[in-house]
């Protein structure tokens, strides 16, 4: 597992660093089985094409009812890991940024309470608000750093508050298609918890937005490290 040292007498506080810390294996654990689980569904989408070559003409489909049989559990296994996935890493980012930012700023600690709270899953407006802090901004010019490096960091911070920004319109979209009463609007679709919006029969909220959260979450740890030790 990465993640960097911290002291506990420096800027970042003991429940702000074992919060950040327990957030990061819980969504790296999610990260892997997400990604297992993905494979495993591309491979059972492989047997079903051969199944449907080669069973055409048979009265015997048997090993494509069994291929079919097991995708659907592959599929819905899939889909619980990302949401389990998406609720952890969705709190590292907000957590993680709240964190940055009061550090860069030299403010006081978060308390205890208000890490807890900011433990549990954002809504989708939230989480949006969060990735659009400055944080290239906020970070340190490293030395031997590319020339370009601030617009890639900036340009991923981008990518990600759009792909949140996307699955806002999507949960907007699967309410609008199931003609339900809430959410009707985007700023109520923004008051929206992801995992509480994507029903198994849909495609899933979370497509497009996931790994780009999952890439920052990792990396808003060294970035704290980082302001950190320029001081």
């Amino acid at each position: 597992m990465r993640f960097p040292r911290f002291d506990e007498r420096g800027p970042v506080v003991k429940h702000e660093f074992e919060a950040l810390r327990s957030l990061n294996a819980a969504f790296l654990a999610a990260r892997y089985e997400w990604q297992t689980a993905c494979t495993l569904w591309d491979r059972l989408q492989s047997g079903d094409a051969v199944a449907e070559l080669h069973e055409a003409h048979t009265t015997f489909p048997f090993y494509g009812q069994a291929v079919q049989e097991i995708a659907r559990g592959a599929a819905a296994y899939e889909r619980h890991v990302a949401l389990i996935a998406w609720r952890y890493t969705a709190a590292a980012v907000v957590l993680g940024v709240t964190v940055l930012q009061r550090v860069a700023e030299a403010k006081p600690p978060l308390t205890a309470r208000t890490v807890e709270m900011l433990c549990q899953e954002p809504t989708l407006g939230r989480l949006h608000e969060a990735l659009s802090v400055p944080v290239a901004d906020l970070l340190p010019e490293r030395e031997h750093a590319l020339a370009d490096e601030r617009t890639r960091t900036a340009q991923q911070w981008t990518q990600a508050r759009d792909s949140v920004d996307d699955a806002i319109e999507h949960v907007l979209e699967i309410a609008a298609d199931q003609d339900a009463a809430h959410p009707r609007t985007k700023d109520e679709a923004a008051g929206c918890l992801l995992t509480e919006h994507c029903p198994p029969h849909t495609d899933p909220a979370y497509q497009e937005a996931l790994e780009p959260l999952l890439r920052l979450a990792e990396q808003i740890p060294f970035d704290i490290s980082q302001i950190i030790a320029k001081g």
